[in-house]
């Protein structure tokens, strides 16, 4: 199991979350896209420039409107696509660096540093949570998933989600465990604590006072 979630080094660890992996060096921490959702803008990226060679050899026997369809499409489909696939290999999400001393969050696929959203001194950080997102009833029955996020809690009282463990509900433990480990390699970087919240109790019981 621990194969399967996590390849640890005396350098380098990556714990993979949804759709994210998080990467553990002894000064830096980044949180980059899976690489797994590199196949989307790679599709869309082939989609869009073979319409260029279709308009060129088969123009001819199309329609005025489908034509245009075809170039506006690749016009628009080819620069997005690329930029997506350029931040799904080398892109990351958040990056936490102890020689800077901040949290920098960076924006959707431009990456890189190209559009920066925040950037948050660890002086700001005011502790890293772990919570439960699948809330258990009143009769103590549970979702067949169990879902962890690990959440970045400024002074100020606003929160930075840093990502998401969805598991099956047979599989919480490892998977609460996976999001602890992300939140404390976190906060250890930081020099803050680790919040780890009760598990939200869902709707109260009907009829009850």
């Amino acid at each position: 199991m621990a194969a399967e979630t996590a390849i640890q080094t005396p350098q380098k660890r990556e714990i993979y979350l949804d759709r994210r992996v998080c990467t553990v060096t002894q000064d830096r921490i980044e949180l980059r896209p899976a690489r797994s959702i590199v196949f989307l803008p790679l599709i869309a990226l082939v989609a869009g420039l073979a319409a260029f060679p279709v308009i060129y050899f088969w123009g001819g026997s199309l329609s005025l409107g489908l034509r245009m369809l075809l170039t506006v499409g690749a016009v628009l489909l080819v620069p997005l696509s690329g930029i997506g696939l350029v931040y799904s290999i080398a892109g990351a999400h958040i990056v936490i660096d102890r020689a800077k001393q901040s949290v920098v969050l960076q924006q959707g696929y431009l990456g890189m540093g190209v559009g920066t959203q925040e950037l948050v001194p660890f002086w700001k950080v005011d502790r890293i949570a772990v919570r439960e997102l699948t809330p258990h009833d009143y009769r103590g029955h549970h979702e067949d998933f169990a879902q962890f996020e690990v959440v970045l809690r400024k002074v100020s009282g606003k929160e930075i989600s840093v990502g998401l463990v969805t598991v099956a509900r047979a599989e919480a433990k490892e998977g609460l465990a996976r999001a602890r480990e992300v939140a404390s390699s976190i906060a250890d970087m930081c020099g803050v604590r680790v919040h780890v919240a009760r598990t939200r109790q869902g709707p109260s019981r009907p009829g009850g006072a």
